[in-house]
């Protein structure tokens, strides 16, 4: 249990020593902040045959084998079938079905959707059954970075649990404990916006190289060195929500900068970008950082995302180019 954890895992700890827990709970927080484990860490205490006296799975008998070998037959994972796509209908009617049958352990049978927006409408509407009739011992965790996404039907028959961000003290011990270096920590934990599970996996994967290219390729598409549809080609993979929630940062960092006179603490961020703060507007970064979070909301809905990085891309290509004004730095 990562330490950040220890409060929402004590929470959840004693409804479950006083029965108090729900038949469906709604994890919510940022990606990189642990609800995935802090889930697991739940079902590994219904699921063990000898908890330990704080609650915890004693790692040691069957069940506990089963759970870290993911072969557990009480524990449903249900995800998109593919990265980025919705999760269907059929899933959850399967999931119906599986929660149904006695389970295997005698104990509790645990389902984790993940991540509980990318559920399309006919596969939200299913789950509605399932929340409403829930069979006896049966817990339903539901993990979403983004719940404002999931209906009201569905939020309102859910307990909801908010996992917050760790402060940056925590995130950067906890990042040096796994061998990160001290200026390594604060870049990806920058690039990460503060979740210390993200920054880790950034930095194992380099990130920075593809967060530097797009940096540039953002520059050059704003300054007309680009052509906005080859720039949302490139953006389009695996990597398309990390470059969406990069742009949306980088926005908010001009914002801070224009409104407060507080320069973003990447200087090539500085140096790519403070052109814009000459030439743009307050409410016109505010109109796009918005239409970026929608987009980000709307992965996984089956939107056509290659039109949606082209309109966002074209439209900043399109924000006023400078017209002889000189940068802070000529100003001086």
């Amino acid at each position: 249990m990562y330490t950040w954890l220890e409060a929402s895992w004590q929470q959840l700890n004693q409804a479950r020593l006083q029965d108090r827990l729900p038949h469906a709970l709604l994890i919510r927080g940022q990606d990189g902040v642990g609800k995935q484990a802090l889930a697991l860490h739940t079902a590994g205490a219904l699921l063990c045959e000898q908890p330990d006296a704080e609650g915890n799975a004693c790692g040691r008998c069957a069940a506990c084998g089963w759970l870290q070998a993911g072969t557990h037959p009480d524990l449903i994972r249900l995800e998109p079938a593919e990265a980025g796509k919705a999760i269907k209908v059929d899933q959850i009617r399967e999931l119906g079905s599986a929660l149904a049958m006695t389970s295997h352990g005698g104990r509790h049978k645990v389902a984790i959707i993940r991540p509980a927006e990318a559920m399309n409408v006919n596969a939200a509407n299913s789950l509605l059954k399932t929340l409403e009739e829930p069979a006896a011992d049966t817990l339903l965790l539901l993990l979403s970075a983004a719940p404002g996404r999931l209906p009201a039907t569905v939020r309102s028959r859910c307990q909801q649990l908010a996992v917050a961000t760790p402060d940056t003290a925590q995130a950067r011990q906890w990042l040096q404990s796994e061998g990160l270096g001290a200026d390594t920590v604060l870049r990806y934990l920058e690039l990460a916006d503060g979740a210390p599970l993200r920054a880790r996996e950034m930095a194992e994967a380099d990130s920075a190289a593809l967060r530097d290219q797009r940096l540039e390729q953002l520059a050059a598409v704003g300054s007309g060195r680009m052509d906005p549809l080859q720039a949302a080609k490139d953006w389009q993979g695996d990597a398309q929500r990390q470059s969406l929630e990069w742009w949306r940062l980088w926005l908010q960092a001009l914002i801070r900068w224009k409104l407060a006179d507080r320069p973003p603490q990447e200087p090539d961020v500085v140096q790519k970008l403070q052109q814009f703060t000459e030439r743009v507007d307050c409410c016109q970064m505010f109109d796009l950082s918005d239409r970026i979070a929608k987009a980000l909301n709307s992965m996984g809905s089956g939107l056509n995302q290659q039109l949606v990085l082209e309109d966002l891309l074209i439209s900043w290509a399109r924000l006023p180019k400078r017209t002889g004004a000189r940068t802070r730095a000529g100003n001086r």
